[in-house]
């Protein structure tokens, strides 16, 4: 009886052991197959983001290529080829149809359909996983005020000024289409601003220190034994005092700025503000001129970039400024040093580099995106630009030729795809 119940407990143990094998094998098919399609699934939604990613810049980079008029086969021929590059690096048995471009007037659209081949999810009979990416732009929508500032102060003289002077220009160039659409041709538009001690206020020293240009000095001379009248003209203007001396208020009682005295009327350079224009020969032509010399009073060319592109000075520039909150639009400075804001003529506002902070905080709170190029400045003078600057992606620090060109060129291209809406 005992060998009995021994030899059935035997057989059960055998059978619940099969049973069990066979359970455990019917389930763990399922779990594979489950495990595989999560991981396959995982796969593509990568893939498919570096897809996306990749068109959505081959489109951006087709509206730049609008931008400098080239024709619509180019222009298709290029995001292809510039997706087909970004592409390259996406290992892992993805594959894509061919790149599908449209373009519609002002509109480019790109789209295709992508296969990814699957690894465990092969198991249940599903080689591949398909995705579609598409991707649409429009290019010349956007309007753009941009004001360059630069530093002619004596420390930019010989190479740094033939540096900045080519730099510029290519960026000009870059910016400002040679033949913009019809309708289009006011889409973009350059300011130019230069400062040394002070600031060439130009046409405008009237209607910024509320005085005429003709000046008189009066001095008492031992010589004479009496008071001299001296004449004398200046269109060189220092920092706005008053209440509204860090804003962009138009300039007015209490809010002017302060005119160049007679022993300070030769403190700035030649060359005046240049209003926004599209004019590129205007523009090139300011850029030739800039002769170095003197300090860097950075507060000036900050304060000075903002009113060339102010609503609030509509009434005092041949070309109104367009509105912060208008649909579409980007306003923007570039800033430019070789060296640390060190001149005023009033020190009992703060340093030039803490005036100009106050400012660069009140222009970025009205929306506009600051660029900051430290030409081999400084230590104090990167800093002042890198708090200036709308961000990290927005300072540069340029230690050659070179290097300058192509921060002006980052630039160029920055600003043209804020102007750009997928």
């Amino acid at each position: 009886m005992m060998k009995w119940a021994y030899q059935a407990q035997q057989r059960l143990k055998k059978n619940l052991s099969g049973n069990v094998a066979m359970i455990v094998a019917l389930t763990f098919i399922p779990l594979v197959i489950v495990a595989g399609f999560a991981i396959d699934y995982q796969l593509v939604t990568v893939k498919k983001v570096k897809a996306q990613f990749s068109l959505d810049a081959a489109v951006l980079a087709g509206s730049r290529m609008m931008q400098t008029n080239m024709s619509e086969t180019e222009v298709k021929l290029g995001v292809q080829n510039y997706y087909a590059a970004a592409m390259l690096s996406n290992e892992g048995f993805l594959s894509c149809e061919p790149l599908e471009v449209a373009i519609n007037d002002q509109d480019i659209s790109a789209a295709t359909l992508c296969s990814q081949a699957t690894t465990l999810s092969a198991i249940a009979g599903v080689n591949e996983m398909r995705f579609s990416v598409n991707s649409a732009s429009k290019f010349g929508t956007g309007m753009v005020d941009v004001a360059f500032v630069f530093d002619v102060s004596g420390s930019m003289q010989g190479a740094r000024m033939a540096s900045l002077k080519d730099a510029a220009k290519i960026a000009i160039e870059q910016l400002l289409p040679e033949n913009p659409p019809v309708g289009h041709e006011d889409d973009i538009r350059l300011a130019v601003v230069s400062y040394n001690n002070s600031l060439n206020a130009g046409d405008f020293f009237e209607t910024a220190t509320g005085q005429s240009p003709d000046q008189t000095y009066t001095y008492y001379s031992s010589y004479y034994g009496r008071y001299v009248d001296v004449d004398y003209t200046t269109t060189c203007v220092f920092q706005r005092t008053g209440s509204e001396k860090f804003t962009d208020a138009a300039p007015g009682a209490n809010q002017y700025m302060t005119p160049a005295s007679y022993w300070d009327r030769n403190d700035c350079r030649d060359a005046e503000p240049i209003p926004l224009t599209n004019d590129r020969d205007i523009l090139t032509a300011y850029i030739d001129s800039l002769d170095p010399s003197g300090g860097t009073a950075g507060h000036l060319g900050v304060a000075w970039g903002w009113y060339m592109i102010s609503p609030e000075w509509t009434a005092e520039l041949p070309a109104a400024p367009r509105g912060y909150a208008e649909p579409d639009t980007v306003k923007a400075m570039i800033l430019m040093t070789d060296g640390s804001f060190n001149a005023t003529i009033n020190n009992s506002q703060g340093s030039s580099t803490w005036q100009a902070k106050q400012l660069c905080d009140n222009i970025k709170d009205k929306g506009v995106v600051i660029y900051a190029v430290a030409f081999q400045a400084p230590s104090s003078g990167e800093d002042t630009l890198n708090y200036c600057s709308s961000g990290p992606e927005f300072f540069f620090d340029p230690q050659s030729s070179e290097e300058l060109t192509q921060s002006y060129q980052a630039i160029a291209t920055s600003i043209s795809d804020l102007r750009l809406t997928q």
